[in-house]
Formats: structure tokens, C-alpha cells, sequence
């Protein structure tokens, strides 16, 4: 059986969204501008891996695309190089909020980087 969940949000919600500041997420000039960090969560699983969920929020009214991916770091502070480096997309509608999931690529991870870029049109 299928089962359908409804979320709904008010129009002209009565709080108003505040953004964090945190050293390890940088953005572009162009989105910093539009785009803001409201959330951002950290866990290291039972497994050993580092995981990261951030909530990313398009404070205009249009759509906006960016690029981003997460660099790992391990204990001495030296970048961990793999495939999963990579760019990633995403699309966020005027006001919407997304949230961005990785698990580190090794357990020797202890940190990370998050870098937000828009795309070149």
C-alpha cells in the first residue's frame, strides 16, 4: 500500500529564517548574496564515517542553481583527494530550502569543507 505524506507551510510564515556562519561552508560572491546556511547537522556513524546534512535556503524569489561538493579533511588537517570530490548540482525555487547529505569517503575523515558556486551560464 502507498502512503502519501502532506507538509505544508504558511504562506508568510511568522518567523523569519536566520542564517549561521560557519568557517568550514563558503560560498561565491554572486550566491551569498541569495543563498544562506540555516542548518547545518554533523554525525559520525556507528560505522566510523563522518556524515554532514546542510539545509541550504534561496532567500530570493528566483530560481537559483548552484554547485557544490564537500572536501574531507583528517586529523592533521590534510585534504582527502578521491572520485567523490566531484561538483554536484542543485536548483532551489524562489524561498525554497533543501537540504545537501554526504558521508565522508574514509573513516580517517574528521572534518570538512562545504563550497557553494553558481554556475557559470
Amino acid at each position: 500500500a502507498c502512503q502519501t505524506v502532506n507538509t505544508t507551510e504558511r504562506a508568510d510564515p511568522d518567523y523569519e529564517r536566520v542564517y549561521i556562519e560557519d568557517a568550514r561552508v563558503t560560498t561565491d560572491n554572486s550566491l551569498k548574496k541569495a543563498a544562506g546556511l540555516v542548518r547545518l547537522n554533523e554525525t559520525t556513524r556507528d560505522s566510523g564515517f563522518l556524515k554532514v546534512q546542510a539545509e541550504v535556503y534561496n532567500d530570493t524569489r528566483e530560481r537559483k542553481r548552484a554547485h557544490y561538493r564537500f572536501e574531507w579533511v583528517d586529523a592533521d588537517g590534510m585534504l582527502i583527494k578521491t572520485s567523490l570530490s566531484n561538483w554536484k548540482a542543485i536548483s532551489l525555487a524562489g524561498k525554497e530550502s533543501q537540504f545537501i547529505t554526504a558521508v565522508s569517503p574514509t573513516k580517517t575523515a574528521t572534518d570538512f569543507r562545504l563550497k557553494l558556486i553558481e554556475p557559470e551560464k
